[in-house]
């Protein structure tokens, strides 16, 4: 695979240029494309561009003039990983807004760029600098302001940059008002959810655990700390949640339900463990359908914030399928009555976001 470089009116320096080098042979290396492809660098946007787009021709064109680099290296990789997706996977393409291809180049782009800030030390600071830079841009706002406060200032929103993120709900409180009402997602999502990504980050900001990935805490659990194991088991839990949900609904289908048919004789008996294990959750916790390190599905409950995936979690596994049994998520609608709210979940399983998980665990 041959890479070719391309700047236009874009005006990088050396030192960017060299960057964007590095940037994107640790693509390759995390998301091998076999094609060759063309990356075009750009001082003004083309057609109908935002900040990047892609051809059917391999030609990535990425906005470059004016933003800071790890901007750039994010549109970057988020094309990258589209023509991943399609010349790699073999995945077809996707709609331009939501949908699993745009929802996983997001994803991906995001965690690759704090995967290489780890990895390449010497970038860390001059990927907030940009082609305009930051201390240019402090300038401009006020040249009076003094050396140490534009360190500060920068080092301010460095660490806001490192911080676990939240994920935006993928629809409206509403739109699955007939499962859960409108003001239970709305306290769930912008309390609950929140709440929690607000205390991991609090907790995580009390000593230097580095940069890391929500991912990477949940799955090394167990050298952290129970504030922020639970935490981070609501943070991360929840971000999956609201994937596994749609307002559509959705018939199961795809090689998840391949396995599941293969695997239980039919998807009822799944549906029935699954319900049974969800009823017998005592108290507060998850039930989750996972596939473990043999290739098995498995039902399995967590207590309280715990993942499957967590290192503390006996016969775990990497979790496709879950629901959150804890009262706050369901109980202004239903009351007590817990399996009816597990009885309607099923009516509003993203079953597509399902067989994506199980493809990315299980495709080399």
């Amino acid at each position: 695979m041959k890479a070719t470089i391309k700047h236009i009116k874009c005006d990088m320096s050396k030192e960017d240029k060299t960057l964007m080098e590095d940037f994107i042979k640790y693509l390759q290396k995390k998301y091998p494309i076999k094609n060759n492809i063309t990356i075009m660098f750009l001082g003004e946007r083309n057609g109908e561009m935002s900040t990047g787009s892609r051809t059917e021709n391999s030609e990535l064109k990425i906005l470059s003039k004016g933003r800071l680099n790890r901007d750039v290296c994010r549109t970057l990789a988020h094309e990258w990983v589209h023509e991943w997706q399609r010349t790699t996977k073999g995945m077809e393409r996707g709609q331009d807004i939501g949908g699993q291809n745009e929802d996983e180049a997001n994803s991906e782009a995001g965690s690759v760029i704090k995967k290489f800030e780890r990895d390449f030390p010497k970038y860390e600071k001059f990927m907030y600098e940009g082609l305009v830079g930051i201390g240019k841009k402090i300038n401009l706002i006020n040249e009076q302001i003094i050396l140490s406060e534009k360190e500060n200032i920068r080092e301010n929103f460095i660490l806001e940059m490192k911080k676990i993120g939240i994920d935006k709900l993928p629809y409206s409180y509403s739109s699955i008002n007939k499962f859960v009402d409108p003001e239970t997602m709305n306290i769930h999502y912008n309390k609950h959810y929140k709440g929690y990504v607000k205390k991991l980050n609090d907790a995580l900001s009390k000593k230097d655990y580095g940069d890391v990935e929500l991912e990477d805490i949940v799955k090394s659990i167990g050298k952290y700390d129970t504030v922020i194991r639970n935490n981070a088991g609501g943070a991360f839990n929840h971000a999956l949640f609201w994937k596994m949900l749609s307002p559509k609904k959705q018939k199961p289908s795809g090689e998840i339900f391949d396995k599941i048919t293969k695997q239980y004789g039919n998807i009822k008996k799944m549906k029935d463990e699954f319900n049974q294990t969800a009823k017998d959750r005592f108290g507060s916790g998850w039930v989750w359908l996972v596939i473990n390190k043999s290739g098995r599905l498995k039902v399995v409950s967590t207590p309280n914030q715990d993942n499957p995936m967590m290192s503390v979690v006996k016969d775990g596994g990497y979790p496709l399928l879950g629901l959150d049994v804890w009262e706050h998520a369901y109980y202004l609608r239903y009351r007590n009555k817990r399996d009816e709210y597990i009885r309607n979940f099923w009516n509003y399983v993203n079953w597509e976001f399902v067989n994506e998980l199980y493809l990315l665990r299980t495709k080399k």
